[in-house]
């Protein structure tokens, strides 16, 4: 099956997709945080390390992040 890829890749030409993990940053400020739903400053959290809870209120979920942002620097 190999020599079949190949002669297809040979013919047509091969087509080659970034790997997702290189697409590029998103910058979220501090500031914005307040208009993000639940699950958007989850997903914001895992990207820095804190697993956050749903079940917590939003101001909650943002003073985690805001704490997680101040203690890396």
């Amino acid at each position: 099956m190999k020599w079949f890829t190949k002669l297809i890749d040979k013919m047509v030409g091969t087509y080659y997709e970034p790997p997702k993990e290189l697409k590029k940053a998103t910058i979220v400020r501090i500031g914005d945080l307040q208009y993000k739903t639940k699950k958007e400053l989850e997903n914001i959290g895992r990207k820095i390390g804190v697993e956050l809870d749903r079940r917590l209120t939003k101001d909650k979920l943002i003073n985690k992040i805001k704490f997680k942002v101040k203690s890396r620097k």
